[in-house]
């Protein structure tokens, strides 16, 4: 059915679409830098006008202009700043084909062109690349893992976490609509598609910290995301491969109306066979956005965005054997399985903008939002285990064979769920944006009303050994044995909750900010403003001042842009940071709170006659009323309540450039440490006297991390490129999970209290593509009419995981027959290879 009403979508477009209208001109060309080489997603700007599109892979660019109108467009590429302007005038029905040759001025930058706006505080990234990037998820949040003081150590999972917070911390937009994360996903693999489709994505701008007041109340990031308008008649694309397939198609009618649609079908079945646990993987994510513009007059336009996805991850294991250790202590975990997992995600949003613009200058929106989360986890899985000691068979050269030398463990548990979440959030927000002679003004207030129902009921039984620990009626840590009479009065579970809380709040938030451009040189930009919220659920008001302030010095052999930011960033609770672990809501929670202060250094320069910058970042963040968490895998798990002081410190550098003409590429380097304090948080010394803790690296203390991304192509072949992606990373604090975060602590050989880290995330993946074909009018002149249509068809190849790093995702607790809890590493992906195929006409 979904298929059917694609191509009743696609039919009706290609009969309606007009590419051309008699009170319009079409401008259409290719940019080039001074040596004639081709520039990718260079802007063509106009802001009066709502104008703005980027050039393609091959430097081209088309757009639709009003006729007997002079049009200023200014021409720029985000990460070097361009000194070029053109003004056109198009007369109803004109056709015209220019060619630029954009020429960098690394000495004197043209106040008229570029100012040091807002726009400079974020990094731009490109969507384009998505499709380059040789990753298992192949969206934009694994671009984004690229960029300095991101984190990640999970290919399968589209969370990340930003100088020292977790995922619950970033702010993602959408054409000004945020978007919200899935309630009950527990580990990677049950992530289905991020709700950012690349083939509907324009432009995308993230900042990892000191962001400015427009944007919502969290700590630690921003990524502003804002879809295609489509300028030009009609356009769709296609991909498929061993993991999934997309569609998309755009149009635009007589220039009124705009629609964009894409669908988005995923599988990860084929990643998860090479998981130690083994079993019947099905998991199916369908999503389907769309957005609608209605042009109503010069002054109103209406928009409409629709999401609807639905995910189901069933999962039946059967075994698992995963070795572990080391040389030193070498051991086996061996597991038989049965049960199932059955998990439903079902997530709608539907968002309505009008937009009013009385005058070039004033502009006012008003958006109207709903998202409906209806989500269901049910399992229960019984494990029968053994831990066994290990050796290698030495005997035969190149052997793998696996002596077993003794058992140290044998038990099995018990996981059983029902667990239910239906949860409404609806927004109406309004804003309006000012342009004085130099000043830029917006502000906006928002009413949010959030309704959740959560029905939560989980258990999990232990049984080591003979015994099943601990017992809920008797004192807590005692063991009852199987022949015990008692232990039949009473399931006995390790970790029980049962809870049902439904929430109906309101939240009210707004702000108002000023970007000032100071004197008449444009070398000084002041961005100021405030932000508050309120909740109806604490009674909590907070106001956050904010401040941002660009230098832009224009000395006259280097071109250096420096910028300051900070202020209070204030994180009001949702639903996952209000409940603790037991499932109980803690009605007199606060928001947790951060300082931030981040300084910036931006150095454009020109090597090999092609464009590169360098840029620094400097930050430190003191966080206070922080909620206490634990991770497993991707699942928070919170202490429901404000017991902890922290802070985050680091450095971010990145370096990016052409290192290959017409190629972008870069690389990052973040080195970073977060800490906190949690209060009433005591541990015995040697002399058996209580002391306090004290700081303990938070769960995202990831010391070190470097990203590359590059980019080539063979000699005398530009159609046949290599994508290279390269991460390396320290590993992250981890401790029992259920249990105070000073479990993590351990003493090492030389008598030191250290904390426990998981290993080195190392992991290298490769991709080959190959253009088939592309629209080359010359070329393809003398071809069939379907060849003409086609504007670039390639082929990927790609190769997961390279050198088949065994990278750890979470841990498996397991008892000895000593009752020491052993923790086993649950490994990601081994090598796989990958298979892409992508059309677009």
């Amino acid at each position: 059915m979904n298929r059917a009403a694609l191509i009743t979508i696609i039919l009706l477009a290609t009969v309606f679409r007009v590419t051309a209208q008699e009170q319009y001109g079409i401008l259409s060309g290719s940019i080039t830098n001074p040596q004639s080489i081709p520039l990718d997603h260079v802007i063509i700007e106009n802001e009066e006008l709502s104008i703005k599109v980027f050039t393609d892979l091959k430097g081209k660019f088309t757009l639709k202009l009003p006729a007997n109108q002079k049009v200023r467009l200014n021409i720029y590429r985000d990460f070097l700043h361009a000194d070029t302007a053109i003004t056109v005038t198009l007369a109803p029905g004109e056709k015209r084909e220019i060619v630029l040759a954009l020429q960098y001025n690394i000495t004197i930058l043209t106040p008229a062109i570029v100012t040091p706006d807002i726009r400079s505080h974020y990094v731009p990234i490109n969507p384009n690349i998505t499709y380059q990037v040789p990753t298992p998820t192949g969206d934009i949040i694994s671009l984004l893992k690229t960029m300095g003081g991101v984190y990640s150590t999970d290919e399968l999972s589209s969370q990340y976490n930003v100088r020292g917070g977790n995922f619950d911390e970033n702010l993602i937009y959408v054409n000004d609509i945020e978007i919200h994360r899935p309630f009950l996903v527990r580990s990677s693999q049950q992530e289905g598609l991020s709700f950012i489709n690349p083939d509907l994505t324009k432009s995308v701008k993230f900042s990892a910290g000191g962001f400015e007041a427009k944007y919502g109340d969290k700590m630690s990031s921003v990524l502003d995301v804002e879809y295609k308008k489509p300028e030009l008649g009609y356009r769709s694309s296609a991909t498929a491969s061993f993991l999934g397939a997309t569609a998309h198609t755009e149009g635009n009618i007589a220039n009124k109306f705009t629609y964009l649609i894409g669908i988005r079908y995923k599988s990860n079945a084929y990643l998860l066979k090479s998981l130690d646990t083994k079993g019947d993987y099905k998991p199916r994510f369908f999503d389907t956005q769309m957005l609608l513009n209605w042009n109503i007059n010069t002054k109103w336009s209406v928009e409409l965005l629709g999401n609807i996805t639905r995910n189901t991850y069933l999962f039946t294991p059967t075994s698992r054997v995963t070795s572990f250790g080391g040389i030193f202590n070498p051991k086996q975990l061996v597991i038989d399985y049965e049960g199932q997992e059955v998990d439903k995600y079902a997530n709608y949003l539907g968002a309505l903008t009008f937009h009013f613009k009385p005058s070039p200058k004033n502009r006012y929106k008003l958006i109207l939002s709903s998202y409906h989360a209806k989500e269901s986890e049910t399992y229960d899985i019984l494990a029968s285990y053994r831990l066994e000691d290990i050796e290698a068979d030495l005997g035969n050269e190149g052997s793998s064979i696996i002596n077993v030398v003794g058992v140290s463990g044998i038990g099995s548990f018990l996981e059983h769920a029902r667990n239910n979440i239906t949860a409404v959030v609806s927004n109406a927000d309004f804003r309006g944006y000012h342009r004085l002679k130099k000043h830029h003004v917006d502000w906006g207030i928002k009413f949010q009303h959030e309704y959740i129902d959560d029905k939560l009921k989980q258990w999990y039984m232990k049984d080591s050994s003979g015994y099943v620990l601990p017992n809920p009626s008797g004192t807590p840590g005692d063991s009852v044995a199987w022949d015990d009479p008692s232990r039949d009065l009473i399931i006995n579970p390790d970790d029980y909750i049962s809870a049902i809380n439904t929430l109906n709040t309101i939240r009210f938030s707004g702000f108002i900010q000023d970007t000032w451009n100071i004197g008449d040189s444009s070398r000084f930009s002041l961005n100021y403003g405030i932000r508050y919220t309120f909740w109806s659920y604490t009674k909590e008001l907070n106001i956050s001042p904010r401040v941002q302030f660009t230098y832009n010095p224009r000395w006259k052999k280097h071109d250096w842009v420096f910028h300051l930011r900070g202020g209070c960033y204030h994180q009001s609770p949702f639903y996952r940071e209000m409940r603790n672990k037991y499932g109980e809501l803690n009605p007199n929670i606060k928001s947790q709170r951060s300082y931030q202060a981040v300084a910036v250094a931006e150095y454009a320069f020109e090597l090999w006659e092609r464009p590169f910058k360098f840029t620094t970042e400097a930050y430190y963040k003191y966080l206070d009323r922080l909620i206490s968490y634990t991770v497993d895998n991707v699942k928070i798990i919170y202490s429901g309540k404000n017991d902890a002081k922290g802070y985050a410190t680091g450095l971010d550098l990145r370096l990016s450039g052409e290192f290959i003409h017409g190629l972008e590429s870069w690389i990052s380097l973040s080195i970073m440490k977060t800490a906190e304090n949690i209060e009433g948080d005591y541990i015995e010394n040697n002399d058996g006297v209580l002391e306090e803790v004290g700081y303990l690296p938070r769960p995202t203390d990831q010391r070190f991390a470097i990203n590359i991304f590059f980019q080539d192509h063979f000699p005398k072949m530009e159609n046949f490129r290599v994508h290279l992606n390269f991460i390396f990373a320290s590993g992250t604090p981890y401790s029992i999970p259920n249990q105070e975060r000073k479990s993590g602590l351990q003493t090492d050989r030389n008598g030191k209290t250290t904390f426990s880290r998981t290993s080195w995330y190392r992991r290298v993946d490769i991709g080959f593509s190959y253009r088939l074909l592309a629209n080359d009018r010359d070329r393809n002149k003398n071809k069939s009419n379907f060849i003409k249509t086609i504007n670039e068809v390639n082929i990927y190849f790609e190769v997961f995981n390279l050198i088949g790093t065994s990278n750890i995702a979470s841990h498996t607790w397991v008892s000895d027959i000593s009752s020491q809890m052993i923790p086993v590493p649950n490994y990601l992906t081994g090598r796989l290879i990958n298979l892409k195929f992508a059309i677009s006409i």
